[in-house]
């Protein structure tokens, strides 16, 4: 009997719409179902990148596309400074939801700027970033500012690009625009203020703007694992002064160290590192050019009561609106020194304001010392541009002689020093030394408050202005 020839193709299994498994020489062939090809689809996307058709972005000048679990990555030109390069997008998972926004896709970790304060930190504006794809916040439609303490925020990992710039947004861009300036890495920054209507210190630390700042900080983590990265804080800004209308000036300074030290345990509960505080050193309003508050940050200018906090700069040396509030280049300005500081901490570099320490009379009575610290030698600004006056910015409170400061300069044995000369010797139980503090108001559009005294530091800021490091307001016994 002759053996049959071995069959070479052939139906295994067939179903009313076709082959599903057959074979050839090559072994097994299967036929899947769209349902089928999709699901592996889907499964491979899990497991790495799987190369798709730009369109589904929508009319985007992408390139490149892959899905990577939830997100798609592709390369693009986008509107920016930052050029072509790589984005990402979560996948649409509702067809009738709008598209989720486009972010960077960057190295390393997700940085953040966080802030914590009174009304005048929750003010916004329409400024345009450089960087709009690089600055986020959380993902709950509320902006970059937040609710300002009217409802509590809600858990989410996701992000959102900008609508509106706050002063952390602005940091954001301006630390960007310095880092593409150097040819360095370009993070993702997530930028989130947290405010209320709180009148003390005390409360604040007790109330709805605390409650969402702790949300904010455990949605920063949700965002970071969502992208897979760990989460790098770069400051939490505290801006809380005038809007406390109840502490005494040491209930202000307590309770400043108390909250810096509660966010701290809250960084730790998400194994995010010790935070950089960050201020403007207050210097008052228009109305408003001496309080017990306002005296009170001094002690934190010197004292960090073992946390890492810097004044970036002193509030006199920026314009204000009628309600005491920075304008629109005051806003740019306060971000470019608070770039810088921040810049400088995480780098591990120095910044400090120069701090006037101590006052204390010479063998001439006349003649007051006023020993101060900088980074550098200090400097009486010849030009005034903050219209100081011949006094420089000092006066004496508490004088019952009426003492007349006739010259003010940088004793030329020690830079850091200062010697005051008056045309008589101040007298007083309480004398005080005062810098930039408790001035009369001038219609300039300024602060009252106002000084003369820097350290060598120049910037030429976006506005035009020169800023400088100017000196910290203080009020120093006279011994």
């Amino acid at each position: 009997m002759q053996d049959k020839e071995p069959q070479t193709h052939g139906v295994l299994l067939r179903a009313r719409n076709g082959d599903v498994i057959g074979f050839d020489e090559t072994g097994l062939r299967m036929n899947l179902s769209d349902s089928v090809i999709a699901d592996i689809h889907r499964r491979l996307s899990e497991a790495g990148d799987v190369t798709l058709d730009p369109a589904v972005l929508g009319d985007v000048d992408a390139w490149n596309l892959r899905q990577h679990g939830e997100w798609y990555v592709f390369s693009a030109n986008l509107p920016g400074a930052q050029g072509p390069r790589q984005f990402r997008r979560r996948v649409q998972a509702d067809a009738d939801a709008s598209a989720p926004d486009i972010i960077a896709d960057t190295p390393g970790a997700v940085y953040a700027l966080l802030a914590l304060g009174g009304a005048r930190r929750a003010v916004t504006a329409n400024e345009r970033l450089s960087f709009p794809y690089h600055v986020v916040t959380t993902g709950d439609d509320l902006g970059p500012a937040g609710a300002a303490g009217t409802e509590r925020n809600a858990a989410t990992g996701l992000m959102q690009r900008l609508t509106e710039q706050t002063r952390d947004s602005l940091i954001a861009d301006e630390i960007l625009r310095r880092r593409q300036a150097q040819h360095r890495a370009l993070p993702l920054i997530y930028a989130r203020s947290e405010t209320d209507a709180a009148a003390s210190v005390a409360a604040l630390a007790e109330g709805a703007a605390f409650t969402n700042f702790s949300q904010t900080v455990a949605n920063l983590s949700a965002a970071g694992r969502s992208v897979g990265k760990p989460v790098k804080v770069l400051a939490v800004s505290l801006d809380f002064t005038l809007e406390d209308v109840i502490s005494t000036g040491p209930e202000w300074t307590v309770g400043m160290y108390r909250l810096m030290t509660r966010i701290t345990n809250l960084f730790a509960e998400y194994s995010i590192r010790k935070p950089l505080f960050t201020a403007v050193f207050d210097a008052g309003s228009c109305a408003i050019s001496d309080t017990a508050v306002l005296r009170a940050q001094w002690e934190l200018a010197w004292n960090k009561g073992g946390h890492d906090h810097v004044y970036t700069a002193p509030g006199y040396m920026f314009a204000q609106d009628e309600f005491g509030r920075p304008t629109p280049d005051a806003r740019i300005e306060m971000a470019e020194m608070d770039a810088h500081a921040i810049e400088a901490y995480n780098s591990d570099a120095p910044w400090s304001c120069p701090v006037l320490l101590l006052a204390e009379r010479e063998a001439d009575g006349k003649v007051i010392r006023c020993r101060g610290q900088a980074m550098g030698a200090l400097t009486i600004d010849a030009d005034d541009p903050l219209n100081a006056g011949e006094s420089c910015g000092f006066r004496f409170a508490g004088d019952t002689s009426a003492a007349r400061i006739l010259d003010v300069r940088v004793d030329t044995k020690d830079r850091n020093d200062l010697l005051i000369t008056c045309d008589k010797p101040p007298q007083g139980k309480d004398l005080t030394l005062c810098y930039a503090l408790g001035h009369p108001a001038l219609d300039d559009g300024m602060p009252a408050n106002r000084g003369a005294l820097r350290d060598s530091f120049g910037y030429v800021s976006a506005t035009g202005r020169m800023l400088h490091r100017w000196a910290l307001p203080a009020a120093l016994p006279v011994h």
